[in-house]
């Protein structure tokens, strides 16, 4: 199929899109800074939210250089978070096609956008026993949880750090740009632990020039800064025609995405003549219940695992036989499939004085697979504030839909029941008039 694209034609999408981008090529660099925030926001809404945080009292979170904070006998519980390294990602060739906004901004720019991750090193102080242990392994834990930081989230973490005057400098430069515009450029970040040897943290600890305090270190990847020259190429027919983009997947209840349920996929240019879907690692394309040129509807299979998956829009071209001819691909956006369970109790024993043992069984769907982790989480609702257990899930031979999970060293009580499959929690449903909340077990 042979399109021409006119020489006028091909000027006014430069006009109108250069104006666009140049606005998100002077956010761009804000995107280092961007990242630290919405990391810094999630710590301490974490940490406002837990019950071990707030028996400590004031908790601090900062992202400043260790050497700035004051240790010893007036050592306050803080956390911080500092960028203590840049370095270049070199597996960036997917760029053009999870970023779409990026791939259209290099057309008219003479440099690729450079391509970074970002090292951290979080750092837990406290004057007091166990009080850096404690404050570490929640915040490990809650970014162990965290499989993608979403577009959603930086919005709601920037807007936050606009309005409030404690984030200084930061503050003052989200004032002037876009912040949906500073989002698109930044993407969806993975966030992985490193971990280093001795000899490693040594030297790290002995560059920084402080005293040694618990830490972890953190890499984020992948982080684009485009370049601002003005480029010389010329528009060309994908230019023209430019990708469909998704920036948000939700239910439309707002509820807990499950295997089966209807979603949402909101955004830009997502409406053509033949729209389909793609869901990553599934050769089979679905056909969406209703699709507008900023939102499309979907029913998910009802086969989908618990955990995180990814999705895609495919506009398909028809040649001259009504065949399709090629296919334009968004960008991949990723959505969190939460398991359903119900719950009983088997075999429940005194185990030693005041507790139990018991076998807790959880019906769940979809399936577990057999490769997957699975963790089941007791929250005693009997005491205050309410104390979970965690109980590690051995792996099975094969994909299970029913789950005898042994629990030991429980004291009496009402226990509300999730399984947590690869990070993915269980929904709880909330008690109505005259029946109790569930999942529940009793131990008595």
């Amino acid at each position: 199929m042979n399109v021409s694209i006119s020489k006028e034609a091909n000027e006014r999408y430069r006009e109108i899109n250069g104006a666009s981008l140049r606005k998100e090529f002077m956010s761009n660099a804000l995107v280092i800074a961007a990242v630290t925030a919405v990391l810094k926001d999630i710590l301490e809404n974490g940490l406002a939210n837990d019950a071990i945080a707030t028996s400590m009292g004031d908790t601090l979170v900062t992202a400043i250089p260790p050497d700035r904070i004051s240790v010893g006998s007036d050592e306050r519980p803080q956390l911080n978070l500092f960028l203590y390294q840049v370095s270049q990602n070199r597996n960036a060739d997917w760029i053009g096609r999870d970023r779409p906004e990026s791939h259209r901004a290099s057309a008219l720019s003479s440099q690729p956008p450079l391509a970074l991750d970002l090292h951290y090193l979080l750092t837990a102080y406290g004057a007091k026993d166990f009080q850096a242990e404690l404050l570490l392994g929640y915040a490990m834990q809650l970014l162990h949880d965290l499989p993608v930081i979403g577009q959603e989230m930086f919005v709601n973490a920037l807007q936050r750090a606009a309005a409030v005057s404690s984030f200084g400098v930061l503050s003052q430069a989200l004032t002037t740009v876009s912040i949906p515009d500073l989002v698109k450029g930044v993407g969806s970040i993975k966030l992985n632990t490193e971990f280093f040897n001795m000899e490693e943290t040594s030297k790290l600890w002995s560059a920084l020039q402080t005293h040694y305090r618990p830490s972890a270190a953190y890499r984020a990847s992948m982080v684009l800064i485009e370049s601002r020259q003005p480029g010389h190429t010329t528009p060309t027919l994908e230019a023209a025609l430019p990708q469909p983009l998704i920036e948000k997947v939700t239910t439309p209840t707002g509820e807990p995405i499950t295997a089966g349920s209807m979603i949402l996929l909101q955004g830009e240019r997502l409406q053509s003549d033949i729209t389909q879907l793609r869901m990553v690692g599934r050769s089979a394309l679905l056909k969406p219940k209703e699709v507008q040129p900023q939102t499309i509807s979907v029913i998910l299979p009802s086969d989908l695992l618990a955990g995180v998956h990814g999705i895609q829009v495919v506009h398909q071209t028809l040649g001259q036989s009504l065949s399709p001819l090629s296919a334009l691909e968004s960008n991949v956006a990723s959505f969190v499939v939460h398991p359903l369970i119900t719950a009983s109790v088997d075999q429940a024993q005194p185990d030693s004085e005041d507790l139990y043992a018991a076998t807790i069984i959880v019906n769940v769907r979809p399936r577990v697979g057999k490769s997957q982790r699975v963790f089941l989480l007791l929250s005693c609702v009997s005491t205050h504030p309410a104390r979970i257990y965690p109980f590690a899930v051995q792996p099975h031979d094969a994909d299970a839909d029913i789950l005898h999970i042994p629990v030991t060293a429980l004291p009496a009580g009402t226990y509300w029941v999730q399984l947590q499959v690869d990070g993915a929690q269980s929904p709880l449903h909330p008690a109505v008039t005259g029946e109790p909340g569930s999942p529940q077990v009793e131990l008595k």
